[in-house]
């Protein structure tokens, strides 16, 4: 009787652990997905960025969003804060972005908001981006 108990208490702590690995790794995609995002804005490549990282709905628009962002070059970003539920299957990042525009040599900063969701079918989750590029004046 008490190996029974002790199985059980076995399992369940088995199933419990799982469970934390499963968002350990969702917040690790999420971690991997914002920083090949902020990548791409940094390389100016928000175009290739658009059939990537928003849902269908979004991709439109943010590739127009995108094209006005030409002659922006992105010279660093900083995270500021990053808020991830992997429960919700949500996340928000706040970051900075130093950016200028030719023929100015003056660096400004813009600050993006980036609300990421956990989107998909069972085994075909991933995080997509629900917001656009920011705008650089």
């Amino acid at each position: 009787m008490l190996l029974r108990i002790m199985l059980l208490i076995i399992v369940f702590a088995l199933m419990g652990g799982c469970e934390t690995i499963k968002k350990k790794n969702i917040a690790w995609e999420l971690d991997e997905y914002s920083k090949s995002y902020n990548k791409m804005i940094r390389w100016h490549e928000l175009d290739k960025a658009g059939a990537v990282f928003p849902p269908g709905e979004l991709q439109e628009e943010f590739t127009r969003k995108a094209l006005s962002a030409n002659g922006a070059t992105v010279t660093d970003f900083r995270v500021k804060k990053m808020d991830c539920s992997p429960e919700k299957g949500e996340a928000t990042i706040i970051l900075d972005i130093d950016y200028y525009r030719e023929p100015s040599v003056t660096v400004k900063t813009v600050e993006d908001k980036q609300v990421w969701k956990y989107l998909g079918e069972k085994e075909n989750k991933r995080w997509r981006l629900m917001t656009l590029p920011p705008d650089f004046p």
